[in-house]
C-alpha cells in the first residue's frame, strides 16, 4: 500500500538559504499573516523617476531589486491596492522590503569586513543552483525580463544569499548550549508536546488488490459484462479475492513465513519487495480500518482479513509502543537544536540592530514607508 510520505518566487526569492536575520523574520511573518488575500496583481512602486531606493554605508540599493520583490510579494499575496485595507497591506510590505533590502547589505559588508569572500567558483555553483531552481535557463532569463533584470544585475541577490549564510554560520559560533541547559529545558518541558512520542506499531502486510471499481472495469473490457450481470460478476470476483486473502492467512497463521508469503503474493508494489515491511508507523497514518486492526494487535499477532479501498489486508505487527513522553536522550538532540536556533536569532536580531543604528543609512524618501521614516533620514 502506498504511502505517501519548485523554487517558489514570491516575497523573497529562495529565503529558505538566506541568512535569517530579524528583518526577514518580520517580513516573512508578515508573508504568512496576510497569506489568502485576494485581488489584483497589478504592483506598482513608490517613485519609477529613481534608481535607487536607499544607500547604507554609501552603498545604494537598486530599486529595480525593490520592484521585483514588490511584484512578487503583491501578487503572491493578491493585495488589491484599491481597497482601503489592501492599501494598509501594501504599505505594511513595502516596508518590510525596504527594511529587509537595508539589512541583506548590511549583512553582506560585515560579512566583507571579516574577510568572508566569494570565490569565483563559489559564485558559479550558486549561479548554478539558482537557475535550476528556476526550472532552468529560459525560465531563469524569462523571469529576469519581466523584471527588467540582468544576470548580472541579479547576482546581486544570489551575493546576499552566500554572504548570509557566511555570516549566519560565522556568529553561530558565538553560540553554545551546555548539557545543564538541555537538561534544565527539557525538565521544564518533558510534558510539552513535541516532546511526546505518539503510540506506534511496527508491521507488515499482505494486500490483495480488490479495487470494486477496477474489478467492474476489468470485467467490462475482457468479459462484456453489463447491467446485473456485471454486477454479479463484481461480487464474485470480490469473494474471489477476499477467499485469496483468507488463504494466505491461514497459512501465515500456521507458521509460514509471513515476509516470504509477502514477496511471493502481496500485490503491493511498495512493500512487497520488503516482504511487506511498513516500518513503523502512527495512527491515521493508513485507512481507519487498516490502522484499527494493525493498533488492535499484541506484537506477534496476526490480523483477520481487513477490507479497505485497497483491497484485503492480512497484518502481521512486529512491535507495538504506547505513548510516552521522549527520555532525556531522546529529546536532547532536539532540545539542542532549537536551543542554539533560538539564542542563535536572538544574537542576529541584537547584532542587526546594533548595525542599523551605527551605519550611515539613507532611504529616498519616496521609500521611507512607516517607521522607515522615524528611524532613518531622507537622502
Amino acid at each position: 500500500m502506498n504511502r505517501i510520505k519548485k523554487r517558489q518566487h514570491t516575497l523573497f526569492v529562495s529565503c529558505s538559504s538566506l541568512f535569517e536575520s530579524a528583518a526577514l523574520l518580520i517580513a516573512l511573518a508578515l508573508f504568512v499573516s496576510l497569506a489568502g488575500c485576494k485581488g489584483s496583481s497589478s504592483a506598482g512602486s513608490a517613485s519609477s523617476a529613481s534608481t535607487v531606493i536607499a544607500a547604507v554605508n554609501d552603498r545604494t540599493i537598486s530599486t529595480k531589486l525593490y520592484e521585483m520583490y514588490l511584484k512578487n510579494g503583491q501578487e503572491a499575496l493578491g493585495i488589491d491596492a484599491s481597497s482601503d485595507e489592501g492599501k494598509r497591506k501594501l504599505e505594511l510590505l513595502r516596508e518590510g522590503i525596504v527594511s529587509e533590502l537595508i539589512d541583506r547589505v548590511l549583512i553582506a559588508q560585515e560579512a566583507e569586513r571579516r574577510g568572508l569572500s566569494i570565490s569565483p567558483e563559489e559564485m558559479q555553483r550558486a549561479e548554478e543552483r539558482t537557475v535550476m531552481q528556476f526550472g532552468g535557463d529560459k525560465q531563469y532569463d524569462d523571469y529576469l525580463s519581466k523584471n527588467r533584470l540582468s544576470r548580472e544585475e541579479y547576482k546581486e541577490v544570489i551575493r546576499w544569499e552566500i554572504y548570509g549564510a557566511k555570516m549566519r554560520d560565522e556568529l553561530a559560533k558565538d553560540i553554545s548550549v551546555s548539557d545543564d541547559d538541555v537538561k534544565k529545558y527539557y525538565e521544564e518541558h518533558k510534558g510539552d508536546a513535541a516532546l511526546q512520542l505518539p503510540e506506534r506499531v511496527t508491521a507488515s502486510h499482505i494486500l490483495v488488490a480488490a479495487r470494486p471499481n477496477l474489478v467492474r472495469m476489468q470485467l467490462e473490457r475482457e468479459k462484456s459484462l453489463a447491467g446485473d450481470a456485471l454486477e454479479k460478476g463484481v461480487r464474485d470476483e470480490m469473494e474471489k479475492r477476499r477467499a485469496r486473502a483468507e488463504e494466505l492467512r491461514r497459512k501465515a497463521s500456521s507458521g509460514a513465513d509471513f515476509a516470504g508469503l509477502a514477496r511471493e503474493s502481496s500485490e503491493d508494489p511498495s512493500s512487497r519487495e520488503q516482504g511487506g515491511d511498513l516500518g513503523q508507523f502512527t495512527r491515521n497514518s493508513h485507512p481507519k480500518a487498516f490502522d484499527d486492526a494493525a493498533f488492535a494487535l499484541k506484537p506477534g499477532a496476526i490480523s483477520q482479513v481487513v477490507q479497505t479501498d485497497f483491497g484485503y489486508h492480512i497484518i502481521k505487527v512486529a512491535a507495538h509502543e504506547t505513548a510516552r513522553a521522549k527520555t532525556l536522550e531522546e529529546a536532547a538532540p532536539e532540545i539542542r537544536r532549537q536551543l542554539a536556533g533560538e539564542r542563535l536569532a536572538a544574537h542576529l536580531k541584537e547584532w542587526l540592530a546594533g548595525s542599523r543604528r551605527s551605519a550611515k543609512i539613507r532611504i529616498n524618501d519616496a521609500y521611507r514607508f512607516g517607521s522607515l521614516k522615524q528611524e532613518f533620514p531622507a537622502m
